[in-house]
């Protein structure tokens, strides 16, 4: 490998912090080398951008969010039977774009993988997946953004502080924030808040089924007729 540049260290010492290293000057190939390196691993997960390699460790509350957003896309896609194959953190990344991401979730809402028969997706020939989620905990997630606009992935989720921005690339190839989803039009962010928020230290077996039951009794009404359903907060 050739030689890079630690030009600054995120080593979170604080309870529940990410731990996270930014090398810079980093070529393509050897970016390319410590994914290799990396092999299966789940760690560190990497976000590459025009030469700058984030290298992360989550934390526990990074993944306890992570997971909690998994678990309502599951909810949402199988009580809405909208067919779905999620590609979790798949690592994405193309050397034309000078950029590549492994997301905290990802989605592609389709019957079939868009890589076929073949085990691994490749963006030269593969569409991007149609949701990211990025969970913001002790790091920001400007360079992993940057990387999904330049990929194409056109909706994107970042939970910061509790509150949710979603994001639609616009016919311009650039980011705008919005109110609700691009793949589940009646859901609000606030909607997504409000459920990500709720009872968030206790057991999600009977968070889920509360959120499915919310989902049959108000999302479903509101996704035939939006403006008439009922109240979106759990």
């Amino acid at each position: 490998m050739a030689t890079t540049t630690i030009s600054e260290t995120r080593n979170q010492t604080e309870a529940g912090g990410d731990q996270c290293v930014v090398l810079r000057d980093v070529g393509w190939d050897d970016y390319e080398t410590l994914l290799r390196i990396r092999g299966d691993r789940s760690v560190p997960r990497m976000v590459y951008l025009d030469g700058s390699l984030l290298l992360m460790s989550p934390s526990f509350s990074h993944e306890r969010f992570a997971s909690r957003l998994g678990r309502l896309i599951d909810g949402l896609t199988e009580e809405l039977d909208i067919p779905c194959i999620p590609s979790g953190r798949t690592t994405f990344r193309r050397r034309a774009k000078k950029g590549g991401v492994e997301p905290d979730q990802s989605y592609y809402f389709v019957d079939e993988s868009p890589a076929g028969g073949r085990p691994d997706m490749d963006l030269d020939i593969d569409p991007p997946p149609d949701l990211a989620i990025e969970v913001v905990w002790t790091h920001e997630a400007d360079e992993a953004v940057e990387v999904h606009r330049r990929l194409g992935v056109s909706e994107v989720w970042v939970w910061e502080k509790n509150r949710l921005r979603i994001l639609h690339l616009d016919p311009k190839g650039e980011y705008a924030p919005a109110e609700h989803s691009l793949a589940f039009p009646a859901l609000a962010a606030s909607d997504v808040e409000s459920w990500i928020l709720k009872d968030i230290e206790r057991s999600t077996t009977a968070w889920a089924k509360e959120f499915r039951a919310w989902v049959r009794r108000v999302l479903i009404p509101r996704t035939r007729d939006e403006g008439a359903g009922a109240s979106g907060q759990p």
